[in-house]
């Protein structure tokens, strides 16, 4: 009783004792925080690098749209020069340069093709990165997703490894019974003492691979430490879904969404048509003049070097006012407009650069067009093979699930019949390891299943699970 009123002096001394030893014993270790699937796409969207670096890069793509747009506006400035010159005879020799002061002075050229096309590349190339935008967040949540789920899936694995060591050291202890009762021979002992020694390292093992996907979730949230954990209930749900049971009619459902809305596919049409319109305006150079339209107001000064010029005459040497060509050395106003029509005629030769841009930009198109029809094949085999696993994991999932239920009836039955002399106990451990089977394709099957609906999902370029599981005939 006197030990026992003194347990909170004593725990009190042992809490000063390890603060004296370790001063950093206090601080217990943070508690992982359980982060739903919705907010821990949310949180990832969000810290994500490449998603930060594709929406500048969308920024910057708008900024070009402007720019494109800026060409119709006209170069409004002033300006200030000084022309020194000199010449010993004609028309420079009167003057030693001027100055000149342009209040105002317009600028404005345009080549309609190379405006049009060059509007047209401009809006595509952001529609390129917005849709570079939807392909990193599809890859974010798909990431997120496969690494949420494999968190989970090594959680049970670890819950599955102790509850298989709890049940073998129940059984080491009927053997053990058993064996000193003379009920069984030695080698049952050996043998159920072995089975329990070897699921230790499994029990490491997996331990290992949740201290993993631990890091790797808490990394695709964008997170330096060990912030967050999985929320195992999601996979306690019942009402797993499939929509077709036939993988070519579900193609046939989704396949043309998958071509309206996955990035690479919009990405690809929009890079062919930026081709296009970079082959057009190198073509415009000779289809399409440019027109150009300038002019200022402004003053001048003269420097003249001669005031005035004699002539011989019949009466005598004359007089002759050259100030209109030479200037007087007063400021003038001075005026000028200039419209004007130019074409390129040079570029009409084959050899020219811009008949070579031209060239280069309709076979990168065709390149690009190869590409898509190599994506649109590929995407067709990558959404079949997702369907199927889908289908599979749907399946094996009600299939394990049965199998549990049946694997645990068949254990009990075997205890009995074990402890009652009937079976050995290999026949023992092997309904044990059809149970750690069942759970194990039980778990995986879940893990599969989701891990297929968010592959899904990012190949036919959808948020919506109902474009997937809302077919006809839906289970």
């Amino acid at each position: 009783m006197k030990v026992l009123s003194r347990i909170p002096e004593l725990s009190a001394i042992a809490v000063a004792a390890a603060f004296i030893l370790h001063p950093g014993g206090l601080i217990a270790k943070q508690e992982l925080k359980k982060i739903g699937l919705a907010e821990a796409i949310s949180l990832a969207r969000k810290n994500n690098f490449d998603y930060k670096i594709a929406r500048h890069k969308q920024k910057a793509d708008a900024e070009k749209v402007n720019e494109a747009w800026g060409m119709l506006y006209p170069v409004i400035e002033s300006e200030a020069a000084m022309v020194r010159q000199g010449a010993d005879s004609g028309f420079l020799s009167l003057t030693d340069g001027q100055y000149d002061i342009k209040i105002v002075q317009v600028r404005f050229g345009l080549n309609p093709g190379m405006f049009y096309n060059t509007l047209q590349m401009s809006r595509k190339g952001y529609v390129v990165s917005t849709e570079e935008v939807k392909r990193v967040v599809s890859e974010i949540e798909y990431n997120v997703i496969e690494s949420y789920f494999n968190l989970i899936l090594a959680g049970e694995m670890i819950s599955l490894r102790k509850d298989t060591i709890k049940l073998l050291k129940e059984n080491l202890k009927d053997v053990e019974n058993m064996y000193k009762t003379g009920s069984v021979p030695r080698y049952d002992l050996l043998q159920a003492q072995v089975q329990l020694k070897s699921q230790e390292p499994l029990l490491l093992e997996a331990e290992n691979q949740h201290r993993l996907a631990l890091d790797m979730l808490n990394y695709q949230l964008g997170l330096d430490n060990q912030v967050y954990t999985a929320d195992g209930s999601i996979i306690e749900k019942e009402n797993y879904r499939i929509a077709e049971n036939d993988v070519d009619a579900f193609l046939a459902r989704v396949g043309g969404i998958a071509l309206k809305n996955r990035p690479e596919v919009l990405q690809l049409k929009m890079k062919k048509e930026i081709q296009g319109h970079r082959a057009n305006i190198n073509s415009s150079y000779y289809l399409w003049p440019t027109f150009s339209v300038g002019g200022y107001y402004g003053y001048n000064k003269g420097l003249p070097n001669v005031s005035e010029v004699f002539i011989p005459t019949p009466a005598g040497p004359g007089y002759m006012d050259l100030s209109r060509i030479a200037g007087n050395g007063a400021w003038q106003p001075n005026w000028q407009v200039r419209i004007a029509a130019t074409y390129r005629w040079g570029s009409l030769i084959p050899v020219d650069s811009t008949r070579a841009q031209e060239r280069e930009a309709k076979i990168m198109a065709e390149e690009a067009e190869e590409e898509l029809n190599k994506v649109k094949r590929l995407l067709t085999i990558s959404i079949k093979s997702s369907y199927s696993n889908l289908l599979t994991s749907y399946q094996t999932i009600y299939s394990h699930k049965e199998n549990v239920q049946k694997a645990l009836e068949g254990l009990r039955i075997a205890r009995e019949s074990f402890r009652a002399g009937v079976i050995k106990n290999s026949d023992l451990l092997a309904a044990q390891v059809q149970l750690i089977q069942a759970r194990t394709g039980y778990i995986n099957a879940i893990n599969t299943y989701y891990q297929s609906l968010a592959k899904l999902r990012k190949e036919i370029g959808v948020e919506d699970e109902g474009v997937i599981l809302g077919g006809k005939g839906h289970e």
